[in-house]
């Protein structure tokens, strides 16, 4: 690699010439990291050593807490249910919708975590939401064909 395309990769990657699509791939691939709950449907008996840190041992139907990116993976693969963080409930969500909305507070609702948007967004797409193909708990929805109905 050479000393200027050394220089336009790292500008492109760290630059105000970000675009919108990098700086949300930047956060959802930080919000990876974030820890929540799963109940895997399979058991294993060892801890896995992942770079940042070991998670498990794994038995089927006990809450385990795991990185957000291996909870997508193994949701995927339907080998367990994503617990839903407690901010995502409803009620907690229209405490905060009522925060938000008070033209005293100046602020964000200091009951959302940091990356609540992409933490969101990624278990909600790990569960087939709003495709009619599953749930966070795992057990609804209507098949996984997400096609026309007939």
């Amino acid at each position: 690699m050479t000393a200027s395309s050394a220089a336009s990769t790292s500008s492109s990657f760290n630059g105000p010439s970000s675009s919108p699509s990098h700086l949300h791939a930047r956060s959802a691939f930080l919000a990876g990291d974030e820890i929540i709950r799963i109940v895997p449907s399979f058991n294993y008996k060892s801890p896995l050593g992942l770079i940042s840190r070991s998670v498990g041992p794994f038995r089927a139907g006990v809450d385990a807490p795991v990185p957000l990116w291996l909870a997508v993976h193994l949701r995927r693969r339907n080998l367990c249910r994503i617990k839903p963080p407690l901010w995502m409930e409803v009620d907690h969500l229209k405490e905060v919708l009522r925060f938000e909305r008070d033209p005293n507070e100046a602020s964000f609702s200091p009951d959302l975590p940091f990356r609540h948007a992409e933490v969101a967004r990624a278990i909600l797409s790990a569960c087939g939401a709003g495709s009619g193909s599953g749930s966070a708990g795992g057990g609804g929805g209507g098949g996984g064909g997400g096609g026309k109905n007939k």
